[in-house]
């Protein structure tokens, strides 16, 4: 009797320990932007415009890396074409004599009129002895580039080099010509590639440009759809927030889908539910365990408080009464321990059990109730797999409530068969099994196992009472008792899957039905 009132004391001591859930919208650990910064909703869309960062940077790099490059090919390729465009309008006659030959080569330069970003130049023992200006208004090789110029001549075919002087970029091809024995004659076909150079970097410029509003409109786009990804996930830990256990009543919106997130708003709310039950389990189990022990502690109180300690006869007759007070109070704090555990996991330790045999055990040990008519209906030939103790208990339970219910002429009979699987409302549950030996069992099967009277019958206002909790008949039926035995065959029965029942007339007698769907291992014998 201490074991089990201590163990309802730390049930209560445990469900008012439980710390109170902080407001909903309030952030124990982070408020305002901090909170936003260490978001899942902030770390994605970061982790996302960082990847697009490093995408855009590369692509813009060998992108333009490309371009540059394919620019000084195309821009060597026209100086060269125009070189040799020059060379040969220097007729063969007049390559012979290296005087005639730089004056054919000067006027076939300005035959071809060099672009306003152009010069041409002939170049001769290391000097530049004239050049040909496509802009008019200014000297585009000038001094300073003399020696950078004369520097790409020696080669034995065309050279090709950049150069440049007060800002300005220049390109230059030099292209040895044939002539008469001697030092060799150059010409040098240059162009300013100021203009390139600004156009690419105006590309560079606008591709940044377009990046950065890229990133912008991604930052915006993928915050809006992250945001309504991760909804639910807020939902979560808003509901979380409010869970306590005075309400468990606060439910995630769970939309259509099948995504992850859906999946774990589903699987909260089941957990939710579990929570709720057993938060509800336990509330009924405290309220029950006041409500029924209240009496008895009150009986033994009154025969403290009145008992004449010296009188002995009054003393003895005291103890007594207390005493079967007790017994009383430990059978109804073991029910209701029963109860608050039907829903654990360990609740049963199910093994096959085979009913033929099984039914004639039971019959063995409830014989000796009661001097009755006991006898077996009939017996389903089945292997199931169940918790043959708890099966046994349940049976036991409501063999003892017909020997309250009938007299020493009346019959008590128990049974079972296998018949169409119902739900607890009657409605018919589908059902597949197969036998261990691999043979198909019909479609749903379940056990029915009974307990029937000929005693007092039940009024059909009390079928439904009585499996409820405390729940009793009206006098007339009723004998003492906790009111639990029902509660727990119920208990019992649920606990396998199936259900509990009753058929009754008032004055008839009755017929305490147990149903246990077929499992996967049941198996006909």
């Amino acid at each position: 009797m201490t074991v089990t009132l201590s163990r309802l004391r730390e049930s209560a001591r445990a469900a008012r320990a439980t710390p109170p859930a902080p407001p909903p919208g309030r952030d124990p650990e982070r408020s305002g932007w901090s909170a936003r910064a260490h978001s899942v909703r902030f770390r994605v869309v970061a982790a996302m415009l960082l990847m697009m960062l490093a995408g855009l940077v590369v692509a813009g790099f060998i992108t333009f890396a490309v371009q540059f490059q394919d620019s000084d090919t195309r821009v060597d390729q026209a100086l060269l074409d125009k070189a040799h465009a020059v060379v040969k309008l220097v007729p063969s006659n007049e390559r012979s004599d290296r005087e005639t030959l730089k004056h054919g080569l000067h006027e076939a330069a300005e035959d071809i009129e060099p672009r306003s970003n152009e010069v041409m130049a002939g170049i001769t023992e290391g000097k530049i002895e004239w050049t040909v200006d496509g802009s008019p208004e200014e000297n585009l090789l000038n001094e300073d580039m003399h020696v950078a110029a004369v520097a790409l001549t020696g080669a034995g075919d065309a050279a090709f080099g950049d150069f440049g002087a007060e800002g300005r970029h220049f390109r230059a091809a030099v292209v040895p010509v044939k002539g008469p024995p001697g030092p060799v004659t150059y010409l040098l076909v240059g162009r300013d590639t100021g203009d390139l150079q600004e156009h690419l970097v105006s590309s560079i410029h606008t591709y940044v440009l377009v990046a950065a509003g890229t990133l912008l409109a991604a930052a915006l786009l993928g915050g809006t759809v992250a945001g309504r990804l991760l909804y639910p996930l807020r939902r979560l830990r808003e509901a979380t927030r409010v869970v306590s256990p005075e309400d468990m009543t606060q439910r995630v919106e769970v939309r259509n889908g099948a995504d992850d997130v859906t999946l774990l708003m589903k699987t909260f709310n089941t957990m939710l539910e579990r929570l709720d039950e057993g938060a509800q389990q336990q509330q009924k189990f405290l309220d029950d365990a006041g409500h029924e022990l209240r009496t008895p502690l009150t009986i033994l109180r009154g025969h403290l408080e009145l008992v004449a300690v010296d009188d002995p006869g009054d003393v003895t007759a005291t103890r007594d009464v207390l005493l079967e007070e007790v017994d009383r109070m430990q059978r109804l704090v073991d029910d209701l321990l029963l109860l608050a555990n039907a829903g654990r996991p360990d609740f049963l330790r199910k093994q096959p059990v085979r009913f033929p045999d099984f039914l004639h055990q039971v019959m063995e040990k409830v014989h000796v109730l009661a001097d009755r008519h006991w006898q077996l209906d009939e017996s389903a030939e089945v292997m199931l797999e169940a918790d043959p103790q708890r099966i046994t208990q349940a049976l036991v339970q409501l063999a003892a409530n017909a020997v309250k219910y009938t007299g020493p002429s009346s019959t008590i009979a128990l049974g079972s068969r296998l018949e169409s699987s119902t739900a607890p409302d009657g409605s018919p549950l589908p059902d597949g099994t197969a036998a261990l030996d691999g043979s198909p069992l019909p479609e749903a099967d379940t056990l029915l196992l009974w307990v029937r009277d000929t005693g007092t019958g039940i009024a059909p206002e009390d079928q439904q009472r009585i499996f409820e909790r405390f729940g009793r008949a009206h006098p007339g039926r009723g004998q003492e008792g906790s009111g639990l035995g029902l509660a727990i065959v119920t208990a019992i029965a649920e606990a396998h899957g199936g259900n509990a029942g009753v058929e009754s007339e008032y004055g008839h007698g009755s017929r305490f039905l147990v149903r246990i769907p077929l499992q996967p291992v049941g198996a006909r014998l």
